[in-house]
């Protein structure tokens, strides 16, 4: 079974990629329908503001059919190391930033065929093709598990609830960058792109889903840890940057909840110009790029560079 969850993971290396380039076809199919239009405006013939034709639908699907495969081998993969292993493969780099990678392309696929909207792919792949190969870059041999860990059911649920938070999150990451690349709310600065009020709406979704997700599996740790060490909470490194993770989303929903506060409110409205009022404090949705930068320090930075209780790197 080892063998073949090597096979599998190895398959979806190939694929993921692959769907990746596809969604980027896509997209630019649809940029170059804009451009079209665009030339025929400046000749004067017709004038439109929106894309004569949608992004070709064929590339579109066969995008979404990679995806799905890669999915299905990287389930494949977890499936077999689980039974290799005899409990979930979450407990080193390799085995979560793969399972990382696996939740990024689900929860990717169930948000695009809720919102039937392709073009986030082209940010959500490329990070799940950037997880496989650094999981490439780490041991693949399957070694007892240190005491610390020897506790499969804390294991499977604590680990699998953050794994889920974190590529809820990451469709959350990819929703705010098209929103903050639009120009922000109202705004459609790339015909190509979704627009910035539906990236934010994605987003916002997607953090309402992620938000309790992780708190939840924060909770979680906290219950293991007792179990292990005796005590709910230590400040250990990892410990300590997930909370700050935690509190950047409450942060994300303090400036939302902040700026529909000026944003409702017409006598701050005729008194202050736009451009101060949006001068007064950053788009909430930078909050966002901000938690997923947390994350990946989180998992990547205090796994390698700070040592601690939770420094199970395998590496």
């Amino acid at each position: 079974m080892a063998e073949l969850a090597l096979y599998l993971y190895w398959t979806s290396v190939v694929t993921a990629p692959i769907a990746a380039l596809l969604y980027w076809a896509y997209l630019a199919s649809a940029s170059l329908a804009v451009r079209r239009v665009a030339a025929q405006t400046n000749a004067g013939t017709v004038s439109v503001s929106v894309p004569a034709a949608g992004p070709n639908a064929g590339l579109g699907r066969l995008a979404t059919t990679f995806t799905v495969l890669t999915t299905v081998f990287l389930a494949g993969w977890f499936a077999a190391r689980w039974a290799a292993r005899g409990y979930a493969p979450l407990s080193n780099l390799y085995e979560f930033t793969t399972a990382f990678a696996f939740g990024t392309c689900a929860a990717y696929l169930a948000f695009e065929a809720v919102y039937r909207n392709r073009r986030y792919g082209a940010l959500a792949l490329p990070i799940v093709v950037a997880m496989l190969g650094i999981a490439a870059t780490f041991p693949k041999e399957i070694v007892p598990l240190i005491p610390a860990l020897q506790n499969g059911p804390l294991l499977t649920i604590h680990v699998s609830v953050m794994m889920l938070s974190y590529a809820v999150l990451t469709v959350a990451f990819c929703g705010a960058v098209v929103y903050l690349a639009q120009g922000g709310e109202g705004k459609r600065r790339f015909a190509a792109l979704p627009s910035a009020d539906a990236a934010g709406d994605l987003a916002h979704k997607a953090v309402m889903v992620g938000f309790p997700l992780l708190g939840l599996g924060i909770a979680l740790g906290a219950w293991w840890a007792n179990s292990a060490w005796g005590r709910y909470w230590g400040w250990d490194p990892k410990e300590t940057s997930a909370l700050v993770t935690w509190l950047s989303l409450v942060a994300y929903f303090h400036a939302r909840a902040g700026s529909g506060s000026v944003a409702g409110a017409p006598g701050i409205r005729r008194l202050v110009p736009a451009r101060l009022r949006r001068g007064w404090r950053p788009d909430p949705m930078w909050w966002l790029v901000v938690m997923w930068g947390l994350v990946m320090f989180t998992y990547f930075g205090v796994n390698l560079w700070i040592s601690g209780l939770h420094s199970y790197a395998g590496v």
